[in-house]
């Protein structure tokens, strides 16, 4: 039997989608080849935007076209929010992912009658569900699953009401996990989850490690990882305390995720935020002063109800004093069930895209300006790609893009998953292009 499986939204749910598919693989099944029409499809779905749902839709749609007779399963926070049996065979939601290949093999076996919702809402805080397989992905680098679940209520999000209460995963097994993948041979790897900056804080006292910066000091231990991502954080996850700790880490890549949202602060009030843009700045100012060539990155989110003329141009004003790397731009997407969704001074679809627009202008922009300051300095880039013309694709530790255009003298061809040495000498699209050394 062969198996297709899709991932919308976070690298949360593609992390999901590889330990599924390692476990699908143990239990005997194939991965369809691409472009051929698979026996059982699995989506992973999203539903932090309108258009992430739309896309789910579409892909059920599209699956189920491929071949009439395919098992269909829905899973992930769309599927937790919204009942898709009308699309899918089998929805399981953000709950039972440790039973999720056994529930698969009940449906593939007619053990159940189908279609089958096993979605259930969220009561109480649940211990964190460990995946039967280990995530080994198709890239070079991995992501490495700690917690899940946010116990935040920031205005505009869904994600905390599909994902439930935020668990912790132990330390033992990210470090079991951690270990496996260097073994694999992935020398970075990206710590992600629905919440990071709260990891430990529902494991008790008592464990030798029940903080983000103490785990983050044992994966440093680990033998054969090279680098370590962390993933999105929160700007009061960066105190004193927590710089003076990652500081002496020998692995971690200085590039800090720092989800802000708006540059107003009459905004990010109404956003139920937890941070203003002053104690934002002085964050990034912390990390600079251990980091200087750190990479700040953010999402930003434009259109949000009430968002004038006046703040979003302290949005384009704020942007430019941080001297952000790099940006990802959302529209406001009203979320059921959100108190967002129903706030009035709705900003108009059409404002909201010009901002959308300007917004990303000066996301390139500011990118450009990040490289151009590093022209010059060398450095060291995991490859992720090597074209059949030659360019080589990957990523500095700052999360600068790099293409690498041709070779110093003497120089050997680069494969994906190594990390080599590559000086920054030109400008292309928001990308360093530079010469492998």
């Amino acid at each position: 039997m062969k198996f297709s499986v899709a991932s919308l939204g976070c690298k949360t749910n593609q992390y999901e989608m590889d330990a599924l598919s390692q476990e699908l693989i143990h239990m005997g099944l194939k991965p369809a080849p691409a472009g051929q029409a698979a026996d059982l499809y699995i989506l992973n779905t999203c539903t932090v935007t309108a258009e992430a749902e739309r896309k789910a839709r579409q892909l059920f749609r599209r699956y189920r076209r491929d071949n009439p007779d395919a098992l269909l399963v829905a899973c992930g926070c769309f599927s937790q929010r919204s009942d898709l049996t009308g699309l899918a065979d089998l929805v399981i939601g953000t709950s039972l992912r440790d039973r999720l290949a056994g529930l698969i093999l009940e449906a593939i076996e007619q053990k159940v009658a189908l279609p089958v919702n096993y979605a259930q809402p969220w009561e109480g805080r649940a211990p964190y569900e460990e995946l039967g397989g280990i995530a080994l992905p198709s890239e070079t680098r991995a992501f490495l699953k700690i917690q899940d679940g946010c116990d935040n209520r920031c205005a505009y999000c869904a994600i905390c009401l599909a994902r439930g209460p935020a668990r912790s995963r132990t330390r033992e097994k990210i470090l079991e996990e951690a270990r496996q993948l260097a073994g694999q041979g992935f020398t970075e790897m990206v710590l992600t989850g629905t919440n990071i900056n709260a990891y430990g804080s529902d494991l008790g006292r008592g464990g030798p490690v029940t903080d983000l910066a103490g785990l983050l000091t044992e994966l440093d231990r680990v033998e054969g990882l090279e680098r370590i991502r962390l993933g999105s954080l929160e700007s009061t996850t960066i105190t004193p305390d927590f710089m003076d700790r990652i500081s002496r880490l020998d692995h971690l890549c200085p590039h800090f995720h720092l989800s802000l949202q708006s540059g107003s602060d009459r905004i990010l009030r109404a956003m139920r935020r937890r941070d203003t843009t002053g104690q934002y700045k002085e964050a990034v100012d912390r990390i600079r002063s251990i980091f200087p060539q750190a990479g700040i990155t953010t999402d930003l989110i434009v259109g949000f109800p009430g968002e004038t003329d006046d703040d979003f141009d302290r949005t384009l004003e704020f942007c430019e004093e941080i001297g952000f790397l790099r940006i990802h731009v959302f529209r406001f997407s009203p979320r059921p069930g959100t108190a967002a969704a129903s706030m009035g001074g709705q900003v108009p679809a059409g404002l909201a895209a010009d901002r959308a627009g300007r917004l990303r202008e000066k996301a390139s922009q500011l990118a450009v300006n990040a490289i151009r300051e590093r022209l010059g300095q060398t450095r060291p880039v995991l490859v992720e790609q090597v074209k059949r013309d030659g360019r080589v694709l990957g990523y500095s530790p700052e999360y600068i893009q790099v293409i690498g255009l041709q070779y110093a003298q003497g120089a050997e061809a680069a494969r994906p998953g190594q990390i080599r040495s590559m000086r920054l000498d030109g400008i292309g699209e928001e990308s360093a292009l530079a010469v492998i050394l």
